[in-house]
């Protein structure tokens, strides 16, 4: 059994990001074992190059739900079956920041609120998460050791000519951790695409000395 975890960088904007689609399982995973966990610099800077822009998409999500808002038939002061509404009907499914709302809904709208003020805490939400996303990964980055990887593994990178070059990286990063410490390491991955399906971990664990790929992929 694993006692150590290497995640890649899908598993930490998972972890993160409420409205990742991977978000629950990524929390599952971390929540329910009791790992010493590691990412590398390169899943720091993945992570670092896409936290921006999947903040913007959030934060733009929540913009056109005020924007469907103003346009509907709500005003005044609305009630708990009003937002009720407005959760099932003005919250369409492929809003980016779907998850956000159902959460602002639920747990910041009071019983009764005036629709002026219900979109002004819409527009302070929308221009807090960029920051709501630094303190997640602040408080993630310390729960994590950051490993940094001297050895080339040539021999190994050259069997995993079929898995594409980032992902090849990440995979000899997770071998490092296993082969010079004393945990027992998986690789934990939302990408089993090019890690897990089509025999690709059966691949991973014959040349390398992880104990399993596991893919935390919401696939529904």
């Amino acid at each position: 059994m694993s006692d150590a975890s290497f995640l890649d960088t899908g598993v930490v904007l998972g972890f993160c990001f409420r409205d990742d689609s991977h978000h629950h399982r990524c929390r599952q995973y971390l929540n329910d074992h009791d790992f010493e966990l590691f990412v590398s610099e390169t899943v720091v800077s993945e992570y670092l190059n896409r936290e921006p822009s999947l903040a913007e998409e959030i934060a733009d999500g929540i913009f056109d739900h005020i924007g469907r808002l103003q346009d509907s038939e709500f005003e005044g002061q609305l009630d708990s079956m009003d937002t009720s509404r407005i959760r099932q009907d003005l919250i369409s499914g492929h809003n980016e920041a779907g998850m956000t709302l159902h959460a602002f809904y639920s747990d910041e709208v009071p019983n009764f609120i005036q629709f002026d003020e219900l979109t002004e805490r819409l527009r302070d939400l929308a221009r807090d998460i960029e920051q709501i996303a630094i303190e997640n990964r602040q408080s993630f980055m310390e729960q994590v050791e950051v490993w940094e990887r001297e050895s080339e593994y040539a021999d190994i990178d050259d069997g995993f000519s079929e898995i594409p070059w980032d992902d090849r990286r990440i995979c000899l990063d997770a071998h490092d951790v296993a082969e010079l410490t004393d945990y027992v390491t998986e690789l934990a991955t939302t990408n089993p695409t090019d890690l897990v399906d089509n025999g690709y971990r059966t691949l991973i664990l014959e040349q390398t000395s992880l104990e399993d790929v596991v893919s935390l992929a919401n696939r529904s």
